[in-house]
């Protein structure tokens, strides 16, 4: 699978025992069946067939890939058996269908937000009216339909495998996003987190975008 004694060596000194973020997904039958406000946020993002993608993932491969993986003008490019691909910005949506419209969120607050943002308006417009929006953010102080989002952007969008009770600035911003009507681009940031898991010893995202890929 390797091109290179170089990447070889590459996978096995830092990606064969990294952990794999195990993808969810949402079943769309149910969602149909229940009455949620908050799904109108996603589909209004475009984001219903990304959150709804269940594909089949093969941990070897997936480290194999994002062992030798590399962003350059934004399209991802990779070997694999030694057959270089590149899936530039076109293909990516043709294959992911996220929009490239919207801001290139990278986790922080943008300039073109900061006059409209404050972490106190955001969190009264997430939180249940009993929470002290003062402390530590928890999932379980969110209003229902915000935890429903939270969830989605912490187990699909963005995942991660740990601190899953705690909503950091960067969920709420997101969730504020959604609930104010702005956009993000979600093609950017996508790619953004994983060039990001290529930092050492960080779980591997979307492994089942490694299988759509390929």
């Amino acid at each position: 699978m390797f091109s290179s004694e170089e990447q070889r060596t590459r996978y096995n000194s830092l990606f064969s025992s990294r952990s794999i973020i195990d993808p969810k997904f949402v079943d769309l039958a149910f969602v149909d069946d229940e009455v949620f406000d908050c799904f109108q946020a996603f589909q209004n993002s475009g984001l219903i067939q990304f959150i709804s993608m269940k594909l089949p993932f093969y941990p070897e491969l997936v480290k194999v890939f994002y062992s030798n993986f590399e962003i350059q003008e934004d399209s991802l490019i990779f070997k694999v058996y030694g057959i270089k691909m590149v899936i530039d910005q076109s293909l990516f949506f043709d294959l992911t269908q996220l929009s490239s419209d919207g801001i290139p969120f990278e986790g922080l607050l943008d300039d073109e937000w900061k006059f409209n943002f404050s972490v106190s308006d955001a969190r009264r417009m997430v939180c249940t009216n009993q929470v002290d929006i003062t402390g530590r953010l928890l999932a379980g102080s969110l209003a229902f339909e915000c935890r429903i989002m939270n969830y989605l952007i912490m187990r699909i969008l963005l995942p991660r495998s740990s601190n899953l009770a705690q909503v950091f600035e960067e969920d709420l911003i997101i969730m504020w996003v959604f609930l104010t009507g702005r956009q993000i681009d979600w093609a950017h940031l996508v790619r953004y987190r994983m060039h990001k898991a290529l930092r050492s010893n960080a779980p591997l995202p979307y492994p089942h975008l490694i299988t759509l890929f390929l």
